[in-house]
């Protein structure tokens, strides 16, 4: 039976609007100053977002128009964008790890009038192709001394413009956030692409507001929750599970110091529910890992007898049983001993759900997390549905799955396996893009995800591949590359595996490696390299791959195996052009990058 799902307001518009007037003392977002959390209340955010929409309407900036961010997570980003709401902008946030081609062809392709940006190096992008974007009259500058006050602005001084021109026009803010409607366009979010050029994604108020209230009734929160705001916010995840979400349920946002202190930010902010990506966890389990083999071998021994425990525990509780009562005393007092001090050091003893998305994990590492207490929650989507498809809940939940339908959704599987979901958060379509609207959404409302997935008979999803990425064997056998990859991705060695082998006689692997791990292991056993590139082929190296290729393949059918691999020199990076953004792998520029390293896998066909 469908759940019942209720938006709490018509638009984004008035959920802000009440949020502000009802928590106006309450604090909004806590920002590292010199070293302290410095707290921004709801009435300080609105006072920021109703000065930016009225330093937009002052420029001629017309219900309608579009507007982009370029920035990282930080105050700013929420009140600029909420700024540009309420002015009846349409937004279309931008990646900040984008080159100037990749920002051209979003801010050209949307026509966006106004562009903010967090700083000089993302200024010094729009000013090498602001000459091709000729709708692109304004960019606004968070910190940089680059503001000419023509056509790029400081933030500060838009502010105290949009104040200027509210005090002669003060209904001006208002009629414009009101006039906003349920079916209006509230964002345009172009996705990263693994392949071809970013498509945008028209999304309404009523698809967040619908969004918004579906995921309440899994995670509920309140003012005394927090979460710490690290992943991008040009991705639908983080804009819908922290600054919508944020509106309707009053959490606190905690703005990560960068991407290099989120193992500090999460020990001062104790996030209460937290969204992260299997990256973070792989991290974590890692570094887990190796404090462990640094233990005295009484005490490693003993550590690694209460995880297997756990998991134990955890393997009873998904068949809906408990360890005997001598067991279960002994996993609570490792958890008094020992898992309460790794979860306070991870930064999550205060932790109720976290919540992982955007690419899978691996059922090894989740039995790992439940076996020290801290409940990883997987969540599945896409862009085009606002975010969240399916997901796990507290209380229903099972590992190695992506949950069940949303409250209020439906979802389904065609008959090739494709994973098809129908619900009100569905987009709007493509933006000027009819064709590709046409094959995304079927003429009865059914979402086409991509997908490939099976359903149990509890409506539990399991996802196996993208529908493009299925390899087919020579000998015509159907391989779904993530599950593999996932196994080679799970040792301290391995960053990054991706699976070859379609029209092949048979399944090799690229595989980069976690270069800190490696560089200690190489320190530990004294190997000698000129560089990074040369210790990646170092025999000992190379053999630590081997078996951990080697115990994967044991767990994998004959056809699935890896006959052949190949460790890569370098990781794959954004920059690179070979993962997005949100960490998933890019297949074709990988191929093509690497077309001669694949060859000379396949050379020995005796293999």
């Amino acid at each position: 039976m469908t759940e019942t799902v209720t938006p709490a307001a018509e638009t984004i518009t008035e959920l802000f609007a009440r949020a502000v007037d009802q928590w106006a003392d309450k604090v909004a977002f806590r920002v590292t100053r010199d070293g302290e959390w410095h707290p921004i209340t709801f009435g300080e955010y609105g006072a920021a977002a109703r000065s930016c929409a009225g330093g937009l309407i002052a420029r001629g900036v017309a219900v309608g128009d579009f507007g982009s961010i370029v920035s990282s997570n930080r105050p700013e980003w929420h009140e600029c964008d909420l700024g540009m709401i309420n002015a009846g902008v349409v937004s279309c946030p931008v990646y900040p790890t984008n080159s100037p081609p990749q920002i051209h062809y979003i801010l050209e392709h949307s026509g966006s009038k106004v562009v903010f940006v967090e700083n000089e190096t993302q200024r010094a992008k729009i000013e090498q192709i602001r000459g091709d974007l000729p709708k692109l009259k304004l960019c606004i500058v968070f910190d940089g001394a680059g503001a000419d006050g023509d056509f790029y602005l400081a933030w500060d001084d838009v502010l105290e413009e949009g104040r200027r021109y509210l005090s002669g026009q003060p209904g001006e803010y208002d009629q414009r956030s009101r006039a906003a409607k349920s079916d209006d366009l509230l964002a345009v979010i172009y996705t990263s692409g693994t392949t071809g050029d970013p498509k945008g994604t028209m999304l309404s108020h009523h698809n967040a507001l619908w969004t918004l209230a579906s995921l309440d009734q899994v995670l509920a929160a309140d003012h005394s929750d927090r979460k710490l705001s690290f992943l991008p916010l040009s991705h639908v995840a983080e804009r819908t599970s922290s600054e919508y979400l944020q509106l309707q349920q009053g959490f606190e946002i905690w703005f990560a110091q960068g991407i290099d202190t989120i193992g500090e930010d999460l020990k001062a902010c104790r996030p209460t529910v937290q969204f992260v990506v299997p990256r973070i966890l792989e991290k974590q389990y890692d570094g887990i890992t190796k404090l462990l083999e640094s233990l005295p071998d009484e005490q490693r021994t003993s550590a690694l007898q209460a995880i297997e425990l756990g998991k134990q525990r955890t393997r009873l509780e998904q068949q809906g049983q408990a360890l005997p009562e001598e067991l279960e005393g002994a996993w609570q007092r490792a958890d008094q001993q020992l898992f309460g001090l790794a979860r306070a050091a991870l930064g999550y003893d205060a932790l109720r759900a976290l919540v992982s998305g955007a690419a899978p994990v691996s059922l090894d590492l989740l039995e790992f997390f439940r076996a020290i207490g801290v409940p990883v929650l997987e969540v599945y989507g896409q862009t085009e549905d606002h975010g969240p498809t399916t997901i796990n809940r507290t209380d229903r939940y099972k590992l190695g799955t992506v949950g069940q339908v949303i409250p209020g959704g439906e979802v389904r599987l065609a008959e090739d396996g494709e994973i098809l979901y129908r619900g009100p958060n569905v987009c709007m379509g493509y933006y000027r893009n009819d064709d590709a609207t046409r094959e995304l959404i079927d003429g009865d409302g059914w979402l086409h995800s991509g997908d490939i997935g099976v359903m149990d008979d509890d409506g539990f999803v399991t996802i196996t591949d993208r529908k493009k990425d299925i390899i087919i064997t020579a000998a015509g056998k159907n391989i779904a590359p993530q599950v593999i990859e996932q196994k080679l991705k799970f040792s301290p060695w391995v960053s990054q595996a991706v699976v070859v082998g379609d029209r092949r006689k048979f399944v090799s692997a690229l595989i980069t490696l976690d270069e800190v791990a490696v560089r200690q292991f190489a320190q530990q056993k004294s190997i000698t390299y000129d560089s990074y590139e040369e210790l990646t082929r170092h025999p000992d190296i190379v053999g630590l791959i081997a078996a951990h290729v080697a115990e994967v393949n044991n767990e994998l059918a004959g056809v699935e195996q890896v006959k052949q691999f190949r460790v890569l020199p370098e990781d794959f990076t954004v920059d690179s052009g070979t993962i997005t953004p949100t960490l998933k792998i890019k297949r074709k520029p990988i191929n093509a990058l690497y077309g001669d390293v694949i060859e000379e896998m396949y050379a020995d066909s005796s293999a």
